[in-house]
């Protein structure tokens, strides 16, 4: 009796652990914020989205950013908390200046965002080191 009952405590803690486990995805670590990569790139909001993301650390607020070329890259702005905290609110359409770092992460030329112009306003996202003020 008493070895069916670790038995079923046994598969009952596999079932817990396991899906912890799975969850988590294998390969390449998250590209740092290098401010010899930085550049300063022009372009139209095409998508605003906030999805989950390693770079900021569980939500995250990014947008699509059309270039002149009529290609697209991410931009990665900051927590989505951080952005909702202090009401940044971009929409599709509006016109930007991104300066931040260009890596290649998950495949795809990306931008960790330092600054970002619309108009008139600036909103920094990190300091002149690339170290995030959120």
């Amino acid at each position: 009796m008493k070895s069916w009952l670790v038995v079923i405590l046994i598969l009952g803690m596999v079932m817990v652990i396991s899906p912890a486990f799975a969850a988590q995805k294998p390969g390449a670590a998250v590209p740092k914020y290098d401010p010899t990569t930085e550049v300063t790139l022009k372009g139209t909001v095409d998508e605003v989205r906030d999805r989950e993301c390693p770079v900021s650390g569980g939500m995250g607020s990014h947008i699509i950013l059309r270039l002149a070329d009529d290609k697209t890259i991410e931009v990665h702005l900051a927590s989505t908390k951080f952005v909702k905290v202090y009401d940044l609110v971009f929409a599709k359409g509006d016109k930007l200046e991104v300066t931040g770092s260009k890596v290649t992460f998950e495949g795809v030329e990306t931008i960790f965002a330092r600054e970002v112009k619309r108009g008139s306003d600036t909103f920094v996202f990190r300091d002149k080191d690339g170290k995030p003020v959120w």
